[in-house]
């Protein structure tokens, strides 16, 4: 029941990062993540931390590839009970009108539209610095015979308003840019939270899959989330010292590895049909 619960769950948590576009939701959602509920180990979490390489390429419209966190609930009715929110990098032609990679932030909750929204499209997320917003490209991206770039990203609950807190670093510390109020997400008061992390991609039947990560199949040259560290609800970190499931869609388009002393790997070439 437990494993049937989970993969429902990770299904579901898609809604948040596939927000339609103009009514037009893809038809094939791919991912390679590590997701944990504290069903796991007895714990109660509130947050993660990741530093995460960022890449970039040339999209289709209709493909998107996202490595992201999500923080989220899924209630009795399935799919149009999910509330939560997810923050991380997109590359999304058909958002965006570009091929760059994007900072991006989704959420669904209380007064969102019934699909979720992306980054500042509607009333919700607050900023609280000017350096970055969600939408912003993210630049320079990593080389693959270079140097990498990164961002650090933390998602946390903020023990004294509630409010779910967003930090960004690039190439750096992460700093506090901004909240999603408490008010959006109400339900997750009331239910146990999923934690999410790794990639995803999406596209339509009429496609090939996109890339994922840095196009490459772990280990060797692939994309990577290190630094994890979990929060509790007094906001202490704790390092993530062991694995914590892994969900992948296809192995035959993208791969995730195992959590060994906080860091793994993730993505693959995509251009396959599933």
């Amino acid at each position: 029941m437990e494993k049937a619960y989970q993969h429902i769950a990770v299904c579901c948590m898609f809604i948040i990062a596939s927000v339609t576009i103009g009514g037009c939701f893809p038809d094939i959602t791919q991912f390679a993540i590590h997701s944990w509920n504290p069903s796991l180990d007895g714990k109660h979490y509130c947050g993660l931390e990741a530093t995460v390489d960022v890449y970039g390429y040339n999209l289709e419209p209709q493909q998107q590839s996202l490595a992201a966190i999500w923080i989220y609930i899924i209630g009795e009715r399935g799919k149009s009970s999910i509330t939560g929110f997810s923050v991380g990098w997109h590359v999304y032609p058909e958002l965006y009108n570009d091929s760059e990679t994007h900072f991006v932030t989704t959420w669904a909750g209380n007064g969102s539209p019934p699909n979720g929204c992306y980054n500042m499209q509607c009333p919700g997320y607050i900023r609280t610095n000017s350096s970055i917003a969600p939408g912003d490209v993210i630049k320079p991206v990593s080389s693959f015979k270079g140097e990498k770039q990164y961002i650090t990203i933390r998602a946390l609950k903020d023990k004294t308003s509630g409010d779910w807190q967003v930090h960004y670093g690039f190439n750096g510390p992460a700093q506090l840019i901004g909240y999603f109020p408490s008010s959006l997400f109400r339900d997750m008061e009331k239910k146990q939270l999923i934690i999410s992390f790794g990639g995803f991609a999406s596209h339509t039947t009429k496609q090939a899959s996109p890339v994922m990560g840095s196009g490459f199949f772990p280990v060797r040259n692939a994309a990577s989330f290190n630094g994890l560290k979990f929060f509790d609800a007094e906001g202490y970190a704790r390092g993530i010292d062991k694995d914590i499931p892994i969900y992948q869609s296809s192995a035959r388009c993208y791969r995730v590895t195992n959590i060994v002393s906080d860091v793994f790997f993730y993505g693959g070439p995509g251009h396959c049909n599933i």
